[in-house]
Parts: structure tokens; sequence; C-alpha cells
């Protein structure tokens, strides 16, 4: 075999090598093609994607089928998962870099003092894939749940933070739910959703805490409702027959249905 024929077997074996990364980058998550296609080839590439990333916890009573929610911040009429959207870190700068824009009330929830930093943003769509990747990466932003629990059960509802505080605090990451470029008529634009679903793992103190919930009483009015598995499955929690609240569909999450 002659010099020449040595150094073109060489470069179509580099080529391949080339190829064959390129692919295994762009398919480490077989989602990522999917994403890529659409944000780069169709007209989402030029158009506002909001983006809302959050986590949500299971909070199962211990040796039952039911689970604990609360009423919505932000929806007050329905009852969801304890949880919220994670924060970056004040500062971080390579959001500008996506064409970063705040959400609004337009297309997307209001900016207030409380939402600051929150990841629930719009760029534009050929950064979507960008986006999602820093956010798998977990450098620049929140990566605990402790933050919305605390406030939320111990702030919010007065759990005792003697036995539930953030050193009594244990949970256990079961999944990754991604909705990418669902068109939301409410928003008027494409939105990539991400849930983090996190499960709380109590300890025997907190599970018997827990259990007494069962006895409390259930009215259209509480802001904290224990609820059963097939309430969830139907979106709805029953008292005698009449519908006390509705449940976030994003709450069936929690059980496993998408």
């Amino acid at each position: 075999m002659d010099a020449s024929t040595i150094l073109s077997v060489l470069g179509m074996a580099a080529g391949k090598v080339i190829v064959k990364k390129a692919t295994e980058t762009l398919l480490d998550k077989k989602d990522n093609l999917y994403t890529y296609l659409q944000s780069n080839f169709t007209k989402i590439k030029d158009e506002d994607v909001r983006f809302s990333i959050s986590y949500l916890i299971r909070i199962e009573i211990p040796d039952s089928s039911k689970y604990l929610l609360v009423r919505g911040h932000r929806i007050k009429d329905q009852m969801q998962p304890v949880g919220g959207v994670y924060k970056k870190y004040d500062g971080f700068s390579e959001f500008e870099n996506f064409g970063f824009k705040k959400d609004c009330d337009r297309k997307g929830i209001k900016s207030d003092d409380i939402s600051k930093d929150d990841l629930r943003f719009r760029v534009k769509g050929k950064y979507a894939l960008d986006v999602i990747k820093w956010f798998e990466s977990r450098k620049n932003r929140e990566t605990t749940f402790n933050r919305e629990f605390a406030e939320e059960l111990i702030e919010d509802h007065g759990f005792d933070p003697e036995i539930f505080g953030p050193h009594n605090q244990q949970f256990r990451e079961v999944q990754r739910v991604m909705n990418v470029f669902k068109y939301s008529t409410y928003h008027e634009c494409y939105e990539v959703l991400i849930y983090d679903i996190v499960e709380f793992r109590p300890t025997p103190e907190q599970g018997e805490a827990l259990k007494k919930l069962l006895a409390l009483p259930r009215t259209s009015n509480d802001d904290l409702m224990i609820v059963d598995l097939h309430e969830i499955e139907q979106l709805r929690v029953m008292e005698n027959g009449n519908q006390i609240a509705k449940i976030g569909e994003h709450t069936k999450y929690l059980i496993n249905e998408k």
C-alpha cells in the first residue's frame, strides 16, 4: 500500500470518528435529535420559546395511597405538589448569550421580587438545546429541593422545624419529565416544560406526623390537602359526592402518569 493510499484510509477513518462522536453528542439523549431539528429547521428557530423548569416533591403518607398537596401560589384555584421553579444563581450572565427575556403577563407569568432569578423565561428557539444542556450540567443553578419544602410546609403551613427542618430532609430523585415545543394557546407561544420529580423520604418521626394529617377534615377552602391516588388520576377532590377542589394536571407526574 503506497503512502497516498495509507493517508486516504487514515483520513476516512478520522472522518468516521469525528462523525461518530458528533452523532453521539447529538444523540446522547434521544429527545435531543428532535429538539435539534425543531429548533434549527422549523419556524421555531426564530420564535420566542417559553421555558419553565421546576421540581415537584412527592410526599406520600406512609402506609397509604395518599399524597400531600398544597394550593398553588400562582394558580390559586388548584391543588398541586409541593415544589416550584428552580432558580439560577444571581449574576449568572450566560443567559444573555441565549437572547434571554423575562417572563411577562401576556406570554407567561408576571415577574416580581419573589420570582427573581426563576428558571421561567423566554429565548429564541434556536437556543433551546443550549438551554437544556446548560440545565442538565447543573452549573450556576439551584440543585437542591429544600427551599420550596421549607417555604410551603414550614413557613406557610406551620410544620414543626425541629421535625421537618433541613437537617432532617432527605430526597430521592425519581425522574425527569420534558415536554418540548408544545404550543400553549394560553401563553401564545411554544413552550419547553421540564419537571424533576423527587420523593421526600420521611424519617419515622416525620412519618408519624404525616399520618396525623389523615384525620383532618377536607373543605374547599383548605390550602393543604391529603388526596388519594384515584383523585390524582381524576384530577379532582370529592367529598360526599361534591367536588371541593381540582388538581393540577402536572400532579399526575407524581404517580408516574404522563
